[in-house]
């Protein structure tokens, strides 16, 4: 059985979300708490979830902003506490095709973790979504014009719909973040508040077989 929605989690880290992180703005406090209902509409519907974390070589400043942030072994890398599920597994920064078999009916959360923003430049990942049909895709997290974009777009290109919960995303107040707007909207990408989207139950989709056998369940009962 697979559902009909998936949760894309990309860089909601300390750094970006938490007071004290070195690109936090006063407004990601918001963010922040609609992160956290998707997160918990996740877990109510067994919705699967994919994250992303970013990770920085220390010598290095990072891709998102022009202050240091994300630096590996630091506080600020550390994923908000609350967008960690009990059922998880990091896959980490192997760039392998190495997946665990039935991944998403043993775990609810798989985390990768990135050099790069681009999350389809991480094998496992890019062959976990390759491995995904009938699905559609609602993002949050931060960096408009990088992560978010290039995973919205991504996923487009690969005939998925993709809703952004547009107030559980952070621009970073970066220069090309409108034009990663404009970007989204003519690839497809549905904005929607993060209330009307999990106001909403997502429904189990059903393989051929367990379809048949739902029909033949519904007969033995008339």
């Amino acid at each position: 059985m697979r559902y009909e929605r998936i949760l894309l989690d990309i860089e909601s880290q300390h750094d970006f979300f938490a007071p004290g992180g070195s690109c936090y703005a006063r407004d990601a406090s918001q963010q922040a708490q609609n992160i956290y209902r998707l997160f918990g509409w996740a877990r109510r519907n067994d919705v699967p979830v994919i994250s992303t974390v970013l990770r920085v070589r220390p010598s290095e400043t990072g891709p998102l902003a022009d202050r240091p942030h994300c630096i590996e072994g630091t506080e600020g890398e550390r994923k908000l506490l609350r967008t960690v599920l009990p059922k998880r597994i990091n896959l980490g920064l192997r760039n392998t095709t190495d997946l665990p078999r039935g991944l998403f009916e043993r775990y609810q959360q798989a985390i990768f973790e990135k050099r790069q923003t681009d999350l389809f430049r991480h094998a496992a990942a890019e062959r976990l979504i390759t491995e995904i049909s009938e699905a559609t895709f609602v993002l949050c997290g931060a960096g408009v014009a990088h992560g978010v974009v290039e995973a919205a777009v991504g996923l487009r290109n690969r005939k998925f719909g993709v809703i952004l919960a547009s107030d559980a995303v952070l621009d970073l107040a970066h220069p090309l973040a409108p034009m990663a707007y404009r970007r989204m909207e003519a690839k497809g990408i549905v904005f929607a508040p993060t209330e009307k989207i999990t106001d909403s139950r997502p429904r189990p989709i059903l393989s051929p077989e367990d379809r048949v056998m739902r029909i033949a369940r519904e007969v033995a009962r008339s």
